[in-house]
């Protein structure tokens, strides 16, 4: 009999301990989703689908991935990056935004805040 945490796994679920209220905490919480998506590829192929859900395009163009921050369903303005089409350079790229957005503070995304209220 599987345990609770063992089905969580298998539908890809993540408990909070508390909601994600700002962008920062959004944005940590979807690079990390990143890498541990990232974590379990083994060939380059499983980095292509059909939609964009990850931070990473379903496509390669020219030998070069497009990876973006995203949250929200939306792309973070001003954040896209065109890397080699391989698992470790997407991986590379996302790791350093993750360590851009852990030294950030909300206050940092709040031009982009405003950009999605604007569309709304």
């Amino acid at each position: 009999m599987p345990t609770l945490q063992e089905l969580f796994k298998k539908y890809n679920l993540t408990p909070n301990a508390m909601p994600a209220s700002g962008p920062r905490s959004k944005l940590l919480y979807q690079a990390d989703r990143m890498l541990k998506e990232l974590a379990s590829y083994t060939d380059v192929s499983q980095l292509d689908g059909e939609t964009t859900k990850y931070w990473w395009a379903p496509q390669a163009v020219n030998s070069h991935r497009r990876v973006a921050m995203r949250y929200g369903g939306q792309v973070v303005d001003g954040t896209a990056f065109y890397v080699e089409n391989n698992i470790a350079a997407v991986k590379k790229h996302i790791e350093y935004m993750h360590k851009v957005i852990t030294d950030s503070t909300d206050a940092t995304w709040a031009e982009e805040e405003a950009r999605r209220a604007k569309k709304s």
